[in-house]
């Protein structure tokens, strides 16, 4: 072999190595994308805390990658012991609920025999029932009694110590409860029933009507959205100010807006934008605000007033919140 091919080959030998790690660089890219892809495919979607918190320690922001000298082979799982919660039994619920007692007596208290008289041994119970009373509907009437003094107009001798030269006689008016709304003959059972039915149990006041409708009750929904809207503005508002108020003293806020869609409204970028101090607080407050835009003017009018920490994502919008001190939020950052 002469010197030539000796230099042919180590050449070679250089060069196919260069390749070698170029490819391996190369494939090390793809597994890592392929990991992520699958990550996204078959991952977790969710943004709760309770997902990205293992055990109460903040998870890797970096990809973590199986380890080659993993057992994959190994299929047993160690599942904590844990205590099953007793069931409820029969008795105990219903102990807890009135007990309304149905005697059955023995109507022909004579012997069928010999006519003789019978009297009363003993009693025992045969068996309970459930029993259910739909909801009813009456007429509150308020009735006010006017009263009058039987003396006072009486004597003509007391005329005289009046500025008017006569004594008026003395009526006297009973006091009754301003009605819930003027002019409105709902009532605050009656106002309760649907607002728990709309929001406790998401029965729209359409289906509200036609159930009020099976009861003899003509109830339109406008006539029951026009009520709660009025309720709301009432005493819910507020409320709902004393806890903004509350929130912006706060040192910590998250941020973030979501579409909502809108029941014939021209636009279709309606936003609504929540804000709330987090978990960490002695009282969990959240606040929404709808909006028809998602523009920055939002965030900035909502938060003129607080000057602490501000969690949110990257959306621009809340660069116009210029004097808060902006933190991403690790969820996006890992996403």
């Amino acid at each position: 072999m002469t010197q030539q091919n000796i230099e042919n080959i180590i050449q070679e030998n250089v060069q196919l190595h260069t390749k070698v790690s170029v490819l391996e660089e190369q494939l090390e890219n793809v597994q890592r994308q392929l990991a992520w892809l699958k990550k996204q495919i078959f991952g977790r979607k969710t943004e709760q805390a309770s997902v990205i918190m293992a055990d109460g320690i903040q998870l890797s922001l970096l990809n973590e990658e199986i380890s080659e000298t993993e057992d994959k082979s190994e299929n047993h799982v160690a599942v904590p012991a844990h205590t099953r919660k007793k069931r409820r039994t029969h008795d105990e619920w219903m102990n807890a609920l009135e007990i309304k007692k149905e005697f059955h007596k023995v109507e022909n208290m004579v012997c069928e025999k010999c006519g003789a008289p019978m009297k009363v041994i003993g009693e025992d119970q045969a068996y309970d029932e459930l029993v259910y009373i739909p909801a009813s509907f009456f007429i509150r009437r308020h009735i006010v009694q006017t009263a009058k003094c039987t003396e006072c107009g009486k004597h003509e001798e007391r005329d005289a110590e009046n500025e008017t030269g006569i004594e008026k006689c003395n009526i006297v008016r009973a006091e009754a409860p301003a009605p819930l709304f003027p002019g409105s003959f709902c009532s605050k059972e009656l106002l309760a029933h649907m607002i728990y039915e709309k929001y406790g149990k998401a029965v729209p006041l359409h289906r509200q009507q036609k159930d009020f409708e099976s009861k003899n009750v003509p109830l339109l929904k406008a006539t029951m959205s026009n009520w709660i809207l009025t309720a709301a503005q009432r005493w819910c508002l507020p409320v709902v100010k004393r806890m903004t108020e509350i929130l912006l003293s706060e040192k910590i806020i998250h941020a973030d807006e979501t579409h909502i869609q809108v029941l014939q409204e021209e636009t279709t970028t309606s936003q609504m934008w929540v804000y709330r101090n987090g978990k960490m607080n002695a009282r969990s407050i959240v606040v929404f605000e709808y909006k028809n835009n998602r523009r920055g003017e939002n965030p900035a009018e909502f938060l003129k007033k607080f000057f602490g920490y501000l969690i949110c994502d990257g959306y621009a919008g809340y660069n116009a919140v210029t004097w808060v001190k902006r933190c991403g939020c690790l969820t996006h950052v890992r996403r």
